[in-house]
């Protein structure tokens, strides 16, 4: 099963937490009791980069340490990854939660920086720069995402007694897994 949906966007989450509450964490519930009951064979679900918070070593790895969130947003896409850990670990439920980096394209939202940008450009009025413009990001083109769901979903996690390799780096025995996809990191190699 693939799960992408999501309440999107961290400005968004200061201004309604409910609506973060409601999709994100108990709509990813309903998610893993459907999986749980249903017998799905692995579950690829959507994070977010925002899970990595004020974390300030570059670039990310799958293995930093993701436990102070800067926001809602962050907070939910986080604990998504925590429910999907002890469905793994309780259920064998094999899950990957993949750490997205804002992502564009067509359909894109018209909300994120990029299309405001473009917006603004093409408007002939000034850009709003957010953070002072003391800010750099990854941007993930749509397509790209999608072949690595693909590539991810045939691919679950294998629990066993020892360990798992992934990536050329031994872990302790779980079917969970989550993965960063930017422009600068992929699980694919």
């Amino acid at each position: 099963m693939i799960h992408l949906a999501a309440q999107a966007g961290v400005r968004y989450s200061l201004i309604n937490p409910h609506a973060y509450v409601q999709s994100n964490l108990a709509g990813f519930v309903n998610i893993l009791e459907g999986c749980r009951h249903h017998g799905v064979r692995h579950l690829v679900y959507a994070s977010s980069s925002s899970v990595y918070g004020g974390n300030t070593r570059l670039p990310f790895s799958e293995h930093d340490a993701v436990d102070h969130p800067v926001s809602l947003y962050a907070a939910t896409k986080k604990s998504n990854e925590l429910m999907a850990h002890t469905y793994s670990h309780l259920f064998g439920l094999p899950t990957t939660g993949l750490r997205f980096f804002t992502v564009y394209g067509p359909w894109g939202r018209p909300d994120m920086a990029l299309f405001l940008f473009a917006k603004a450009i093409l408007e002939n009025r000034p850009i709003n720069v957010f953070n002072h413009g003391d800010m750099m990001r990854d941007f993930t083109y749509v397509d790209d995402i999608v072949e690595g769901v693909l590539r991810v979903l045939d691919r679950p996690a294998e629990a066993n007694p020892d360990t798992i390799l992934v990536r050329r780096i031994r872990q302790p025995a779980m079917s969970h897994i989550a993965y960063s996809i930017s422009a600068t990191t992929s699980p694919f190699g």
